[in-house]
């Protein structure tokens, strides 16, 4: 399909080593087998490799082929971090949003001025992949169309899941270990009892979704 175009390599540096052989034959002949056929096909394409590791290193290691890497190394283009262009983070985030606000139907999202400062403030590791689902998050909690620091603050970055500051389970007078909709139960109560029963930062606190907590009120009665 690629054929008398371009073929991008995504994070190549994940790609076993058996596989680097294989592919260091058609980038030096043009020419492969399909899978589970026997006619050999001829491309002429033009190839892009990404990777966010140290291919130089692994080498060294002997977990990426010398070969390849010469092969793939003709042109490099280093892009810095996010987090080394900061300058850049806010225009990102603002066409990622249009495209985030087309694909949710809702258009006319806009960052206010804390919102800017949050994506300023953050190191961003996962560099322009984590910002999308930073600013996808934070549209799904969003109450208007201008989201804010607070929406941005769903989830810190990394993706880890907050919990809340007592995540023990009570186990009553009985002794008796509760079941997983009995510990969820309890644990829903107890995240809305330290926000004064405020249903969108007792969402963030249980790492969930506010749709998600909204359903789980309604399936255990919680008012």
């Amino acid at each position: 399909m690629a054929d008398k175009g371009v073929l991008c390599l995504d994070e190549i540096g994940d790609m076993p080593v058996d596989l680097q052989a294989k592919l260091l034959r058609v980038l030096q002949e043009r020419r492969f087998e399909r899978v589970g056929g026997n006619q050999t096909v001829e491309v002429d394409v033009r190839w892009v490799a990404a990777t966010n590791r140290d291919l130089g290193k692994m080498v060294s290691e002997g977990t990426f082929r010398e070969d390849l890497y010469y092969r793939l190394a003709v042109f490099p283009v280093v892009l810095p971090p996010l987090r080394d262009r900061r300058d850049d983070i806010v225009p990102l985030a603002e066409v990622l949003l249009q495209r985030v606000g087309r694909d949710m139907g809702r258009p006319g999202l806009s960052l206010d001025a804390s919102a800017r400062a949050e994506l300023l403030r953050r190191d961003w590791k996962g560099n322009v992949r984590e910002l999308a689902n930073a600013l996808e998050r934070a549209t799904i909690l969003a109450d208007s169309n201008t989201l804010t620091a607070a929406d941005l603050g769903g989830l810190p970055p990394g993706f880890t899941v907050p919990t809340v500051s007592s995540p023990s389970v009570d186990l009553g007078s009985s002794g008796r270990i509760p079941t997983m909709e009995e510990a969820e139960q309890q644990l829903i109560r107890r995240a809305l009892a330290q926000v004064d029963g405020n249903r969108k930062q007792a969402a963030q606190q249980l790492g969930i979704g506010v749709r998600t907590l909204y359903d789980k009120l309604k399936k255990y009665g919680i008012s």
